[in-house]
């Protein structure tokens, strides 16, 4: 156990101070500076008060920037993370010396989880703290510990990602292979397959069925219209749920949303909502939750497994 850690210390370190890490660290807190920076001016523009609930503006912000920086940093840390070392020869003498090959790969996880957390740590407090700052919205209690539930989640996240970089990066001969596939991997998880469903749901259940949305139209109509538009987003949700990023979409939404519809009131026709505790919130997220820790987890026993019965040269 102890030489895991020498082995994480010195990757960790190797990460932290190194430019890739420095880089995409710096670039995606200038975004997310540059994001709260627009939701200002714009407010202002308009000539509106700053809204008050910070979880419906902040956090949304957070989400939107998470959603892209945690797979795009965990495959920047794992695509080279075994072909690298094979390139540059570092490998051939590491495994001479007396270190063990799992725990060449355990500490390389170790160190990617301690780095990924520090990173999602640095933007995370430069989104929540421009934002209470800037936008003059405080956080609650309630809404500090949804916060931190996220950012677990992020890490949990860009895990999933590295995992996958880097059982590409232990079967791949070279870094450049493992990066062209690890990029094109991410692209259709991210752009592809949800143009691809919206497609096929379209193709499925067109909106034009039911005669679509029309002012003035009887009540038996809007229930059909209602309904198809649900069946159109089951079709969506069941092809992107083969995903991780739709997963995490959903446990962002789950821990993140503070409230729930509950039809509308009597009379009045407003929407009731009650409040929604962080418990039934992680109990609603919990499949999703799921399917990133088995993916990452596999990821991880596939990498170790390959890497464990290669040959170096």
């Amino acid at each position: 156990m102890a030489d895991v850690f020498t082995v994480a210390s010195k990757e960790f370190s190797d990460i932290v101070k190194g430019k890739r890490f420095i880089v995409l660290v710096v670039v995606f807190g200038l975004v997310m500076t540059a994001a709260i920076a627009t939701v200002y001016l714009t407010w202002i523009q308009l000539g509106l008060a700053m809204p008050r609930g910070f979880l419906g503006i902040a956090a949304s912000m957070l989400v939107s920037m998470m959603s892209y920086f945690a797979p795009i940093m965990g495959l920047a840390l794992g695509c080279d993370a075994i072909s690298g070392e094979r390139e540059k020869g570092t490998l051939k003498i590491t495994l001479a010396q007396p270190v063990f090959r799992d725990t060449v790969i355990n500490g390389k996880f170790l160190a990617a989880l301690l780095a990924i957390s520090l990173a999602t740590l640095i933007t995370s407090s430069v989104s929540i703290g421009g934002s209470v700052l800037v936008l003059g919205i405080t956080p609650t209690g309630e809404d500090v510990a949804r916060l931190v539930l996220f950012m677990v989640f992020s890490i949990l996240f860009a895990m999933t990602y590295y995992g996958i970089a880097a059982f590409l990066s232990t079967v791949s001969k070279r870094t450049t292979q493992s990066v062209i596939l690890g990029v094109v991997l991410w692209a259709v998880f991210t752009f592809v397959i949800p143009i691809v469903a919206s497609l096929v749901a379209f193709v499925l259940m067109p909106m034009g069925r039911g005669g679509g949305f029309t002012p003035g139209q009887s009540q038996e109509e809007m229930e059909r219209f209602v309904e198809e538009l649900r069946k159109r987003t089951a079709i969506t949700e069941t092809i992107t749920s083969i995903t991780p990023n739709h997963h995490f979409t959903r446990i962002a939404q789950y821990i993140l949303q503070a409230y729930a519809g509950m039809g509308m009131g009597p009379g009045a026709g407003q929407p009731v909502v009650r409040t929604v505790s962080i418990m039934e919130s992680l109990v609603s997220a919990w499949p999703n939750i799921l399917v990133l820790t088995l993916t990452t987890v596999l990821t991880f026993i596939a990498s170790y497994i390959v890497f464990t019965r290669q040959e170096v040269r």
